[in-house]
């Protein structure tokens, strides 16, 4: 077990004590941008988050799925029961209710996520105190940390710096035609889980790390961008549009967002550069691809 993920087990067995959660039989299940745990004496899993001010954020995104639940019946992941976030030296843990997720079964796709959205952006902003959406604030924070000067030149920081103040002036000026309301900040396939007794479709949403109040269009933009970046083609589009009933890419501000979302894909890869060479690779394919001008190439996903 590497230092990393020793300390992980060690934040989750103190924050199962502190909240009198029992960890045995625990084991890792997921790690990137969070390390996720499966207490199965529990049926449930507890989430390690890193970051600086991050409490706030993950309280933010208990508070949103337990109304979301609760209140809207909408198909999120669940907070576990009565269960308030433990911080831990540095990382906070919250637990939620377990999801297993079947072996050899249907994948889950954007057209999963097209209805979930559709529900999503007509509930209205719940009673919940959220930020006003702040274009590319992750990847800002990453950059300007001091430790990455490991992983990225300096050149490479400022050409990064420049670019997220280029767009954030282009986004100032869009018009929105969807609509400002509540967004779930991430939403992409990856973030979904196939979850039994979730109305409609048996799915529900997960990672309500980056939920605030926004333009709708940006819960929309991983989807294009997925197809357009990842090879999932044409088909990935419109089965989501058709769900969803909106085609942004006949937008003017579409050009604009997808500048965006290649941005947003530079910040895991730079955090995890220093883990293991795949990360390494990854960034090195997308950051050169995008200061070359190469919107071609398909990147390798994470």
């Amino acid at each position: 077990m590497t230092a990393g993920h020793s300390d992980d087990w060690q934040a989750v067995q103190q924050a199962c004590a502190a909240s009198g959660l029992d960890p045995s039989g625990a084991r890792l299940i997921h790690r990137y941008s969070n390390a996720i745990y499966l207490l199965p004496a529990q049926n449930a899993v507890a989430r390690v988050t890193h970051g600086r001010d991050i409490a706030e954020q993950v309280c933010r995104s208990q508070a949103v799925t337990r109304w979301l639940t609760r209140v809207r019946h909408f198909p999120a992941v669940r907070p576990l029961g009565d269960t308030t976030p433990v911080m831990v030296e540095g990382a906070v843990v919250s637990f939620w209710d377990y999801c297993p997720q079947p072996m050899g079964g249907p994948p889950l796709t954007s057209a999963h996520l097209g209805v979930l959205l559709r529900l999503l952006h007509q509930i209205e902003v719940p009673p919940v105190v959220l930020p006003a959406w702040v274009p590319l604030e992750s990847l800002h924070a990453v950059v300007e940390d001091a430790g990455m000067s490991e992983v990225l030149t300096s050149d490479e920081r400022a050409w990064i710096g420049t670019r997220i103040g280029q767009v954030r002036e282009a986004i100032a000026d869009l018009n929105w035609p969807l609509g400002i309301g509540l967004i779930h900040g991430d939403a992409w396939a990856g973030n979904l889980l196939a979850c039994a007794g979730a109305v409609p479709v048996g799915v529900a949403l997960g990672d309500w790390d980056w939920v605030s109040v926004g333009p709708r269009e940006v819960d929309l933009i991983p989807t294009w961008h997925a197809a357009a970046r990842y090879g999932k083609g044409p088909g990935w589009v419109s089965d989501f549009s058709c769900r969803y009933g909106y085609d942004l890419a006949g937008w003017d501000g579409y050009p604009v967002l997808m500048a965006m979302r290649d941005l947003v894909q530079l910040t895991g890869p730079i955090r995890r550069a220093r883990d293991a060479e795949r990360y390494r690779q990854v960034l090195r394919q997308r950051l050169d691809g995008l200061r070359a001008g190469d919107t071609v190439t398909t990147w390798r996903a994470l």
